[in-house]
């Protein structure tokens, strides 16, 4: 699976991830969140930005792009939805158990990208290192 967005689509997602955190506290600490109303539509916005930031990441090619990046990305894809998986059947356990339904149902989605993204730059950066000592052997 090869990169879909350009290189620069990188540092735009972390940036754009970065926004989502701090703009949501600082509509807070200036009053423009004055109802619940508000509330959930700023809360929803972030989820959003969240996403497609996270989209931006994980899908922008590599300054370095080959077969080997694409490869990595489909192993990234295998580990999250594994970790997804039994990720969802605990919170299902839990949410059986207390018998509560909405807990299981909390922002999953976000949680499968979060995990594309580490285990992504993870596999990218432990590459670069063994290059790196490769090469000087």
């Amino acid at each position: 699976m090869k990169g879909v967005f350009p290189v620069f689509f990188r540092i735009l997602g972390y940036a754009m991830l970065l926004l989502s955190v701090f703009v949501p506290m600082l509509m807070y600490m200036f009053g423009m969140i004055r109802s619940d109303e508000s509330f959930i539509i700023v809360k929803l916005g972030a989820k959003a930005v969240i996403w497609i930031s996270l989209f931006f990441i994980f899908l922008a090619k590599t300054n370095d792009e080959d077969s080997v990046t694409s490869s990595l990305r489909v192993k990234t894809m295998k580990f999250s939805l594994i970790v997804l998986g039994i990720y969802y059947l605990i919170m299902l356990s839990i949410s059986a158990i207390e018998l509560d339904y909405s807990r299981a149902d909390n922002s999953i989605g976000i949680f499968y990208m979060v995990m594309n993204v580490i285990g992504f730059e993870f596999l990218q950066q432990k590459r670069k290192i063994e290059t790196r000592f490769k090469r000087k052997d």
